[in-house]
């Protein structure tokens, strides 16, 4: 086994990697750039080597520095993770040539099977059905355009991840399509080739793990339904998939085992399908790597893939044979982003105050408390695994957690996962590809009616005893009862509506007085975080920290903002006003941390509403800025490639 490996790779995925290397007695080198400081990985690796520049190519993707540091720390092989340089077959083929092993795929496999045109190419010779596609450059595609079918599917020939997909109903749409997908081929994967496919649009996502030992031994470790999407990026996971016939699942082993078998596959790799309603089946790729969904099969089959390429990857064989392979239980993972759902899914960016993690569930995740997330990466902060002995109790496990879960100081999409998997369509598992792009918005708003109906004297209970109540620590004469430090009347700030309440001790219960209401609160239990209590006789648990001079009360998922009206207030931004009938300067700001990728407009153009201005990248997600109305470009303060921040002005535009 390995003495030493460095961990080409951040965030998450080589929290999970160091992980198993520990329990193998394998010591870690981390890497991580100078925003990646207070990443856990860092923290917990053996060793750490800042990588120096600001751009990923001089980082993450930079082939000869990662090498020279695994051979600067003596390390004897190197693990990709997943993205950056996974499936990038000269990283792979360099670290071989200088005497290291490559945790994963050889590089003719990458170079086979993470091409997709070569890869469909290939599986098409072997008799597995493909989805009927073409590829090209931009050129070639628009030259070709009167043979193509529509709807179609415009993705990234050489990447995933969903980076430049996007459905193309008509032709007129495809050119700024094919502009779009091929602009994001080149800055991600460094190839602008495209490939069209014939769209699917109620299909079933079912993907095989595989693993493999290079001299063509080769098990699979069944199937996980990836259905639930929002953008062709994965938000929820499961298995088994029980959407699908046990027919059609051999099947896809069949297909999936009948590939790896005819390239000797070595290490971990996933076979991904799209299966229509009738259960036609379609190859889609192979990902020569490990997925970020890999813990839903590792919960049901009680196997550690980690340890797997590890063992792999120095020579040893595949340690079970397919009959010893099991499924228990089903398994469900819920990534957790740090994006504003309520504001078309903004990345977010900040300090991480509080975390909160229910001990009764995985949690593979990087963050940590005062940590300053970046914008340069993915959004993903964490995944939550959940297990259970039916996909009944594995739904009420993970509803249970994302209603307990706190990652206090950044928004998340924590509460539109706890919408999606509480809606009928999850809960009957009738999900597709297209669901939460065609019922989204409405699941948006089941969570802001969810807010609504939170009874307001719960928040100020938490808010109350956080404040004010503090049990003694020594025996005395307070010591059963507690105490509290209030005034006869507080006045609190909630959502900009001020309440008025007071206390009243009754024994060892507390009467909450407020707008003629009266609530009753008892059997209080606080650790200067977690409150429980029982409000008038219901049983009630949250969070509560501070920030600044903001209590901030997390809540059956919820966020909650309160503060005194002794409290100093936050300063506020001025919002700025819309086009109104009168002539009058406007000045677009970014909202976003993130860098600009394309300048699409000159000072002096004449704009109308919904005009395109600017593109910016954050969190490998692109966003486009448009005018809000029918203007003039006064000045244009940013160029491509500048780094912005949040509350930075853009454009200034005249009505």
């Amino acid at each position: 086994m390995f003495r030493k490996i460095l961990i080409a790779n951040r965030g998450e995925i080589a929290v999970r990697i160091i992980s198993s290397a520990r329990k193998l007695g394998i010591q870690t080198v981390a890497v991580y750039t100078a925003d990646d400081a207070g990443s856990l990985h860092v923290q917990i690796a053996d060793e750490a080597c800042l990588l120096p520049g600001t751009q990923l190519g001089e980082t993450y993707l930079s082939r000869d520095l990662i090498i020279s540091l695994a051979l600067r720390h003596e390390a004897e092989a190197i693990h990709p993770g997943y993205g950056f340089l996974s499936e990038d077959a000269l990283f792979a083929a360099k670290v071989e040539e200088a005497g290291l092993a490559f945790i994963g795929a050889t590089p003719e496999q990458i170079n086979l099977m993470g091409e997709k045109t070569k890869a469909i190419g290939f599986v098409k010779s072997l008799d597995i059905p493909v989805i009927p596609g073409k590829y090209g450059t931009k050129d070639e595609l628009l030259h070709d355009q009167e043979t193509l079918f529509f709807p179609l599917l415009v993705k990234a020939a050489a990447g995933g991840g969903g980076k430049g997909m996007q459905v193309v109903e008509q032709a007129a749409d495809l050119p700024e399509a094919l502009q779009n997908a091929s602009r994001q081929a080149k800055e991600y994967f460094g190839n602008g080739t495209l490939f069209l496919e014939k769209y699917l649009p109620e299909a079933r996502h079912i993907e095989v793990q595989v693993m493999g030992d290079g001299s063509g031994e080769v098990v699979h470790l069944y199937e996980r339904e990836c259905s639930t999407q929002r953008r062709y990026q994965k938000l929820i996971e499961e298995s088994p998939a029980l959407s699908v016939s046990i027919a059609l699942k051999e099947r896809l082993y069949e297909y999936s085992l009948h590939i790896a078998k005819a390239i000797r596959y070595r290490g971990a790799g996933t076979i991904e399908f799209l299966v229509d309603r009738q259960e036609n089946c379609y190859f889609l790729e192979m990902n020569t790597r490990l997925q970020v969904e890999h813990p839903v099969t590792e919960r049901v089959t009680g196997l550690d893939l980690v340890e797997w390429q590890l063992k792999i990857a120095a020579g040893k064989t595949i340690p079970l044979v397919q009959s010893d392979i099991k499924q228990h239980g089903h398994a469900i993972e819920a990534r957790i982003c740090a994006e504003d759902p309520s504001n078309g899914f903004k990345p977010s960016c900040g300090v991480i105050q509080s975390v909160y993690i229910p001990d009764t569930i995985r949690w593979d995740s990087f963050i940590t408390e005062k940590m300053n997330l970046p914008a340069a990466y993915d959004s993903l902060i964490g995944k939550l695994i959940v297990h259970g002995h039916s996909r009944e109790e594995a739904i009420d496990k993970l509803k249970e957690t994302l209603q307990r879960l706190v990652t206090g100081g950044v928004k998340t999409n924590q509460l539109f996962l706890l919408q999606i998997i509480q809606s009928e369509a999850f809960r009957t598992n009738k999900m597709t590809t297209c669901f939460l792009g065609e019922q989204g918005a409405d699941l948006l708003n089941l969570s802001d009616e969810a807010r609504k109906a939170i009874p307001v004297e719960r928040i100020l209970a938490a808010y109350l005893v956080h404040r004010y109540y503090r049990p003694e620590e020594e025996p005395g004469l307070w010591f059963n009862a507690g105490y509290w430090r209030i005034r006869p009347v507080v006045q609190v700030e909630m959502n900009n509506i001020s309440y008025r309440f007071s206390v009243l001790k009754r024994n060892r219960r507390y009467e909450l007085r407020f707008e003629e209401k009266r609530s009753e609160l008892s059997d209080v239990r606080y650790n200067g975080e977690r409150i429980s209590c029982k409000v008038d006789g219901h049983f009630f648990e949250a969070m509560v920290f501070d920030n600044q001079d903001i209590t901030v009360v997390h809540y059956q998922g919820h966020q909650f903002n309160l503060r005194s009206s002794g409290f100093v207030s936050r300063a506020a931004f001025k919002k700025q006003k819309d086009f109104g009938s009168d002539a009058k300067p406007l000045k677009i700001v970014s909202g976003l941390f993130g860098k600009v990728v394309d300048v699409l407009i000159e000072p002096g153009d004449r704009l109308i509403k919904g005009q395109n201005l600017l593109i910016i990248e954050s969190m490998k997600m692109e966003f486009t800025i448009q005018s809000p109305g029918n203007a003039t470009v006064k000045t244009v303060h940013v160029s491509k490639g500048k780094m912005v921040h949040d509350t930075e002005i853009l454009v200034d535009l005249e009505s």
